[in-house]
């Protein structure tokens, strides 16, 4: 048999016809390209089609798949005319077979038809872009609120992607989708209900993220719902700061629930006339089942640095009229949000750098307690604690680049006393100053430590001192320490994550005051604090008063190398401290020291729980002898009568005296950390 020209293209014609007939089947086939057919022959078969009575999606599948571009089968999630496979810009004077495949998607819907009959029209689609298309392609563009310019560039690509929902669309002002394609279950439907939602910032702070600044809820009516595309528009900037929008976030999402659907760098947000800066987010197919109700979401990264000048501006964020763009079960596309709606569908967004970041000082829960350090006399004594800190950080990650303290001396100065200082942090040491300026006070800066305290953590530092030996000359028996910080201490240095210097006292606040540490060459004395008691007499006759007789039970160490006499006299009741005997005070509930009304206050008595026959027990030379590492038992006691009615009192111990010497132990005045040696407070006292 002979073949000929014709016999050839009709053969090309049964082959695409063959793949037509299989499309409309949802059959897949390979495409017919591999048939060599002309563009002639590409539309005398479109035509055929037509003339079969193909819908406008059968014709557009069939003329992608003659061309060798994808096609969309059936249940694929295309909501609107077929989408053309578009890859570049298409404008009066364009041909193709993209050109083809753009007059089948405008024909499907009747407002952007490119023709009622002949060329261009439904089954006439034709490869060339001319003066019907232009009109037809300007139409859909106003209909699409994309500049109705006549060129399909990649605004209106985006746009037709967004109609007919076959995914992603990117694009000049375009977020970038995540739409796949949803089957919708149900017949036309609409949105309904459309309302602004509460739940969203008016305030944002630099840094932010994902941070609500718009939001819409409305309900899926008569069928599910696939939305498409999403415009916003954000306008109104109001402030002294920059008209940039990019001075203020890095990106814009749109949300549908808890769904991220799309994102849009700031750079690729447009400007137009009006300083209006415009986005869209297409090829969304955020699907909505029939009935329920859905909440869209517009959210900001908000830049890390914003400027000073920057600070409090604002900017109103809406949705114009036509900006949400939806398509039903029945494949029809529409748009919502009237004029009136999209001026309620506003929140004005104020951008604010962020709150500088805080140090807050407090005392360590092992901040040293007043004490006696007993100095080695040839070898320093090291490691000597002399302040605890809490420092807590809020508001923003902090770095401490320099940390001050302050160090008295209650005699002579520091630097003769100490001979360094130590900054540390658990076992870490940060940190290390020498003392060299002679003074009694020396403020101390432990610089370029650049430790950083996270936001809301509480981080503890404590500073030790090493201490001269007493062959050096100092420190002098009863020399006293005491080491101090506060927010307001000239010498710190830190900064909050933005890399805003905090200011003393504004931004670092609270303090910390350590206790006295005296020092004591080669010798010294420890006391604890064992028990306390009260045992309350009730007066027996008329005008009798009310007794109580209180017990305090303490021990005394020597730490020293030679032996310490411990004073045994007692002072007279209401003494706070004072130096050649043991003093006490009484106490109320209200006060401490001195009560007010006279008691009758018995004589406070010492005893040694065990005796010793090296102790003094002369009348006013009372003394106690503790032999180097010895450890003695003593009892306080002392009797107070009412003197008055409905009264209170206590006892405590404030102080005690000591030496080395057997003829005087009233050189020395023990008197650390004494809080716990007091009884309780006995109320009602009454002269019966």
């Amino acid at each position: 048999m002979t073949i000929t020209k014709s016999s050839t293209r009709l053969a090309a014609l049964v082959a695409g016809v063959a793949v037509a007939l299989a499309l409309m089947g949802a059959v897949a086939v390979a495409p017919a390209q591999a048939a060599g057919l002309s563009a002639s022959q590409v539309q005398a078969i479109v035509s055929l089609l037509a003339s079969f009575g193909a819908d406008s999606a059968t014709i557009a599948n069939v003329t992608a798949a003659l061309n060798g571009q994808a096609t969309s089968g059936s249940g694929s999630g295309s909501t609107g005319g077929a989408c053309p496979a578009l890859s570049r810009s298409l404008q009066q004077g364009s041909s193709g077979a993209d050109v083809m495949a753009l007059q089948v998607f405008l024909n499907a819907n009747a407002a952007t038809r490119v023709a009622v009959s002949g060329a261009g029209s439904p089954g006439l689609e034709t490869t060339f872009f001319g003066p019907a298309t232009h009109a037809a392609v300007v139409k859909f563009q106003a209909a699409n609120s994309v500049s109705p310019i006549g060129v399909v560039g990649p605004a209106t690509r985006a746009a037709i992607a967004a109609t007919c929902g076959t995914g992603t669309g990117t694009g000049t002002g375009t977020g970038t989708g995540t739409g796949t394609g949803t089957t919708l279950e149900g017949g036309e439907g609409t949105l309904d209900n459309i309302d602004t939602l509460g739940d969203v910032d008016t305030s944002i702070d630099e840094g932010q993220n994902d941070v609500k600044v718009l939001g819409v809820e409305f309900d899926a009516k008569d069928s599910d719902i696939s939305v498409q595309r999403v415009d916003v528009d954000i306008s109104t900037h109001s402030g002294n700061g920059s008209a940039n929008l990019s001075n203020y976030i890095d990106s814009a999402s749109v949300w549908l629930g808890s769904k991220k659907l799309a994102t849009i760098d700031a750079d690729d947000i447009d400007k137009d006339s009006s300083s209006v800066w415009s986005f869209r987010f297409s090829g969304l197919n955020g699907v909505v089942k029939e009935g329920d109700t859905a909440n869209i979401y517009v959210t900001f990264d908000v830049v890390n640095n914003l400027d000073s000048t920057d600070d409090a501006d604002t900017w109103a964020v809406l949705i114009p009229a036509t900006g949400i763009r939806a398509v039903d079960g029945a494949g029809i596309s529409d748009t919502y949000i009237t004029a009136t709606q999209s001026t309620t569908l506003t929140n004005t967004v104020t951008f604010n750098t962020a709150s500088r970041g805080t140090l807050t000082l407090s005392a360590g829960s092992n901040n040293p307690l007043a004490g006696l350090v007993v100095v080695d006399d040839v070898n320093e004594t090291q490691d000597v604690p002399v302040l605890e800190i809490k420092v807590k950080a809020s508001n923003s990650d902090v770095t401490i680049h320099d940390f001050p303290i302050g160090v008295a001396a209650a005699t002579g100065n520091v630097n003769v006393i100490v001979k360094r200082f130590h900054l540390m942090q658990g076992s870490t040491v940060l940190k290390t100053e020498s003392i060299s300026s002679a003074a009694a006070y020396n403020a101390i800066t432990f610089d370029n430590i650049d430790y950083v305290v996270d936001e809301g953590e509480t981080v503890t530092f404590k500073v030790v001192a090493d201490i001269f030996d007493t062959d050096s000359g100092e420190p002098d028996n009863g020399d006293t320490l005491t080491a101090s910080t506060t927010g307001a201490l000239t010498g710190w240095d830190a900064e909050d994550a933005a890399g805003d210097t905090l200011t003393e006292s504004t931004h670092i606040t609270g303090s910390v005051a350590g206790n006295a540490q005296s020092f004591f060459g080669s010798n010294g004395i420890d006391v604890n604090f064992i028990s306390a008691d009260e045992v309350k007499t009730t007066g027996a006759i008329a005008l009798a008063p009310d007794s109580v007789e209180y017990t305090i039970k303490f021990s005394a160490k020597n730490l020293g190398e030679v032996t310490a006499y411990f004073d045994g006299d007692v002072a007279v009741g209401g003494v706070v401290a004072a130096a050649g005997t043991i003093s006490w005070a009484t106490t109320t509930d209200s006060s401490t020291g001195t009560t007010t009304g006279s008691y009758g206050f018995g004589t406070g008595i010492v005893t040694a729980d065990v005796s010793d026959s090296n102790d003094t027990d002369n009348s006013g030379d009372k003394r106690f002898e503790i032999e180097s590492g010895e450890t003695r038992n003593f009892t306080f006691k002392v009797t107070i009568n009412a003197g008055g009615d409905n009264v209170a009192a206590g006892v405590k111990l404030t102080g005690f005296s000591w030496d080395t010497t057997s003829q005087d132990a009233t050189a020395n005045l023990y008197n650390f950390d004494l809080g716990s040696f007091h009884t309780d407070t006995i109320t009602g006292l009454n002269i019966q």
